[in-house]
């Protein structure tokens, strides 16, 4: 896990923000389909595509399904890092042919 990760840098109001404490990183896309919100960072790297879903998800309500797109290859481990941080269950990780697809439940 990358040591910014470890001590937080970027997740919890230190690092790099802009206005009103936000990363200034969005995702691509934010959606709902079938009663999951899906956040599509693909095309972002270390850290920004982390903080875009940080951002993305801390918006949701306790106990909504997520489905994160991504096309970041170390993104397993370090979503799984992030999950456990932030108390969010991983629930599965997948690898197609767009990159990866990992199901959260906050």
């Amino acid at each position: 896990m990358p040591a910014w990760l470890r001590s937080g840098l970027g997740l919890r109001g230190r690092g790099r923000r802009g206005p009103a404490g936000r990363s200034g990183v969005r995702a691509r896309a934010v959606t709902v389909a079938d009663g999951v919100t899906v956040v599509d960072v693909r095309g972002l790297t270390c850290p920004g595509y982390l903080l875009a879903i940080n951002e993305a998800v801390a918006g949701l309500a306790p106990g909504t399904r997520a489905r994160l797109l991504t096309s970041y290859p170390p993104c397993g481990e370090d979503v799984a890092a992030w999950c456990r941080a932030r108390g969010v269950a991983l629930l599965g990780v997948a690898h197609g042919p767009e990159g990866w697809e990992i199901e959260i439940r906050r």
